[in-house]
């Protein structure tokens, strides 16, 4: 094993005990040592921004961006990083990813769910689409889903997608809540307050 890969076996390991504190102190430390390694900077990143330090995070992910990594995970994890502030930089990185990695569920699940919320529901739709046959087993790709049909009014494929992320992860309080609001625009009243009663409970 190498001196990253042990890094960030140590990391992973305290990101599992969500102690991000002790995260970021092996993580510098890494970054420090091997500054060429976009992996390392990108969970460093992670580890400020579950920390609470957003804006320290933020910068650190525009860091990895500017490295040009080659690394499909990390493009679409820093891209989809920094579109949560509106950065310009996501689109490119998030297409990339899902072209340098068509086969990488995780790089079309970013990439599809950005294209929904910039308003490209159909493309989103597209790579979400390709999300779920890479892998039908992620609750967040069938809430994408869910949420990129709601956008198109097409209720029916909402509500079944939502239905099948709720089947996955039945701890979703807001994909409950969704579904919900999509069976209020479906016209089913009585499905639309059990939904958003339970979501309300599971939040």
């Amino acid at each position: 094993m190498s001196d990253v890969d042990t890094l960030l076996d140590r990391a992973l390991r305290l990101a599992e005990e969500q102690d991000y504190a002790g995260m970021v102190q092996i993580l510098e430390t890494g970054v420090e040592e091997h500054p060429e390694e976009a992996l390392l900077l990108c969970w460093l990143a992670f580890a400020r921004r579950e920390g609470g330090d957003e804006s320290g995070a933020y910068e650190l992910f525009r860091a990895v961006l500017a490295m040009e990594p080659e690394d499909p995970w990390v493009l679409a994890t820093a891209g989809a990083a920094v579109a949560r502030l509106d950065d310009p930089d996501a689109e490119g990185a998030l297409r990339s990813a899902a072209l340098m990695a068509p086969d990488l569920p995780f790089a079309r699940l970013m990439y599809g769910a950005f294209l929904i919320r910039e308003g490209l529901a159909q493309d989103g739709i597209r790579e979400l689409q390709a999300a779920a046959a890479l892998d039908d087993e992620d609750p967040q790709v069938a809430f994408e889903l869910g949420v990129g049909y709601a956008l198109t009014e097409s209720w029916d494929k909402a509500r079944l997608a939502l239905a099948r992320a709720l089947e996955l992860d039945p701890t979703d309080g807001w994909a409950r809540v969704i579904l919900g609001l999509v069976a209020v625009e479906d016209g089913d009243l009585e499905e639309a307050v059990s939904d958003l009663v339970a979501g309300a409970e599971v939040r």
